[in-house]
């Protein structure tokens, strides 16, 4: 009789830590036009959008930090994103060494994800949005529309619902350059992943919390 009481008081906690990850909690980051043959040490600003089921602005309170993130070899590197004028638009400024740099997304409490991969001297390569990520922003309805005429990529005017195009990841270059790199509309997807900041700190303590109470049970 006493494992179960015992049980309850595991699974619970879990149970309640995994909620808020469950209940809305996942995210797309929809970048801007990123400028063509990039250069190292030098800056720039790259725009970015942050949707909460890829469709419209984060509905909490305390999102958290908003930023991008490039990591190449043991470098990492987080530039943080300034909220712009029109809802869930960002923008950040950077500047890299020579190198190639992985680029994620930093979507305040929902956990970060492979937005693409930055080559310098070179252009933004973005990763293409998975038809599944498509379909589960498809089945978010919504009448309302957040935006005027600057807008998120795949957002046409009159619609709420978006509709993913196929956009280059940089702008084009001029016309006696060679073209852009092309790439399907990018995205960060945020896992239904619980296993990170701020659950971990709370996770670890309620582990502590029940291996001590399991300890007293057995001496019992």
């Amino acid at each position: 009789m006493r494992r179960i009481p015992l049980l309850l008081m595991i699974i619970v906690p879990l149970l309640a830590l995994a909620a808020p990850a469950r209940a809305g909690g996942w995210a797309v980051t929809f970048m801007d036009p990123a400028p063509a043959g990039m250069r190292p040490n030098t800056t720039y600003t790259l725009g970015f959008w942050l949707l909460q089921h890829g469709t419209h602005p984060y509905e909490g309170a305390n999102l958290g930090e908003v930023g991008l993130e490039f990591t190449s070899g043991k470098k990492r590197i987080l530039f943080p994103g300034v909220p712009l004028k029109e809802p869930a638009h960002y923008a950040a400024a950077i500047s890299l060494p020579p190198g190639t740099w992985q680029v994620e997304g930093v979507q305040g409490w929902f956990s970060p994800y492979k937005v693409g991969t930055l080559a310098l001297p070179g252009d933004l390569k973005l990763a293409p949005l998975p038809e599944d990520l498509k379909q589960a922003i498809a089945a978010q309805s919504s009448q309302r529309d957040y935006w005027g005429e600057i807008r998120p990529p795949g957002f046409p005017h009159g619609a709420a619902a978006p509709q993913p195009v196929t956009s280059p990841s940089a702008t084009p270059r001029p016309a006696a350059a060679s073209a852009p790199l092309e790439t399907t509309t990018v995205a960060v997807v945020e896992a239904d992943s619980w296993w990170r900041p701020p659950y971990t700190p709370m996770a670890l303590l309620g582990l502590v919390v029940l291996a001590v109470m399991a300890y007293r049970l057995r001496r019992r």
